[in-house]
C-alpha cells in the first residue's frame, strides 16, 4: 500500500493551526515568510518521507479520505493538480495580478511583467493554461522530483507566484504524466475552501 502524505506549511502568525494534517515548519533561510512555507511545498521529497504528497493550502480542508483523491483524481498518473478556477491563461493571470498588488506592492507587477515577457521570447504562448496551485498531488519518483527542482529554481528566479512558472516548467517535461482536475478548487464537494481574508488568489 502506497504511504501518502497531506501536508501544508506555516507562512506566518495569520495562519490557522491545522491538526488533520501535517504540518511543516522551521525552514528560515529566506527573508520571505512566503518563500520559507513555499519550498516545502515545492520540494516535498527533501523534508518528507511518502509515496505520493498532498499538498494543500493553509485554507484548504478533506471532506473525503486522502485515499480517494489519489484514486480518483491521480490515478495512474505523475501528478494531479487544479485547473485554474477563472485564470485561463497566463495573460489572465498577469491582468489579475496586475490588478491586485499593482497599488499595494507595485515592484510584484515589475517581477511578474518581466516574467511574462521573458517567457514571451523563448516562445511560450501567453494563452498557455494556467493551474491552481492550492493543492497538488505527486509522486516521489524520479521525474516528478526533477519537475520539482526546475519549479523551484524558476521560483526563485523570478516571481514566488508559482502558478506563473508552472506551465513553462511543464513544458519541459513532455513525459511527465499529468492530470488536470477539472473544476473549481473553491466549490468542489470533495474540499472544504476557506478565502483568504488577505488576498484573493
Amino acid at each position: 500500500m502506497s504511504k501518502i502524505v497531506v501536508y501544508t506549511a506555516i507562512t506566518n502568525a495569520k495562519d490557522v493551526p491545522r491538526s488533520d494534517i501535517q504540518v511543516l515548519s522551521g525552514y528560515n533561510k529566506f527573508a520571505s515568510p512566503v518563500m520559507n512555507a513555499k519550498i516545502y511545498k515545492v520540494l516535498p521529497h527533501k523534508f518528507l518521507d511518502y509515496d505520493i504528497s498532498i499538498w494543500v493550502d493553509g485554507n484548504i480542508f478533506l471532506n473525503v479520505p486522502a485515499e480517494k483523491l489519489v484514486d480518483e483524481w491521480l490515478g495512474e498518473a505523475d501528478m494531479a493538480v487544479f485547473e485554474h478556477y477563472h485564470r485561463r491563461d497566463l495573460s489572465w493571470e498577469a491582468m489579475m495580478l496586475n490588478s491586485t498588488f499593482k497599488h499595494r506592492t507595485p515592484w510584484v507587477i515589475d517581477e511578474v511583467n518581466r516574467q511574462i515577457k521573458h517567457y514571451e521570447k523563448i516562445g511560450m504562448p501567453a494563452k498557455e493554461e494556467v493551474v491552481m496551485g492550492g493543492m497538488l498531488i505527486r509522486r516521489n519518483i524520479p521525474i516528478v522530483n526533477q519537475f520539482n527542482e526546475a519549479w523551484w529554481a524558476e521560483i526563485c528566479r523570478w516571481s514566488q507566484r508559482d502558478q506563473l512558472s508552472f506551465p513553462i516548467v511543464k513544458r519541459q517535461f513532455p513525459n511527465l504524466k499529468l492530470n488536470i482536475i477539472k473544476g473549481s478548487i473553491k466549490s468542489h464537494p470533495y474540499l472544504k475552501y476557506q478565502d483568504h481574508a488577505h488576498y484573493n488568489t
